[in-house]
């Protein structure tokens, strides 16, 4: 059985980069994914890469009231959610909109992951730092929201 079978996820900011690459692994293991891309984002190119399991939708991931509109195309989609990856591709990603939350199952998780050359950003101890390809990058924020045994406290920092 697929490692991500029967789950459902959102990717804010996953139309390109590093976001992209969570919601192709997610697809891949068996997951329906919701992937929305900002201005700029080929939106159709995305949903070749990710694949058939994915909805991919235009929201711009640096506005907040885009991404609390997407909780009703997430519910109509989707229905509940087991895990929200929120991304931004310069400085701290937006925290994820309430409505959105309020989709989260009971042992959700939610991953906020970033990229930045800011010293600032990179230096904050709860944010996943990982200076590598967007692919290993992916495992590593997939590992954080999959693989925490549900009997463990729900929060986890992880560096690499």
């Amino acid at each position: 059985m697929p490692k991500y079978a029967g789950r459902k996820a959102v990717v804010v900011g996953g139309a390109t980069g590093l976001g992209l690459a969570i919601a192709k692994r997610l697809v891949e293991g068996g997951a329906e994914v919701l992937v929305t891309g900002g201005p700029g984002a080929d939106l159709d190119e995305a949903a070749v890469e990710v694949g058939s399991r994915a909805h991919v939708v235009g929201s711009d991931p640096k506005d907040p009231a885009a991404v609390a509109a997407l909780a009703p195309a997430v519910r109509e989609r989707l229905g509940g959610i087991d895990l929200l990856f929120v991304h931004a591709d310069c400085g701290l990603p937006a925290p994820p909109a309430p409505a959105l939350l309020g989709l989260l199952r009971d042992d959700g998780s939610v991953v906020l992951t970033a990229s930045s050359a800011d010293p600032a950003v990179n230096s904050l101890a709860p944010l996943v730092r990982c200076r590598a390809s967007p692919d290993e990058t992916a495992r590593t924020a997939l590992r954080l929201a999959a693989d925490i045994p549900r009997t463990q406290p729900r929060t986890r920092t992880e560096r690499i």
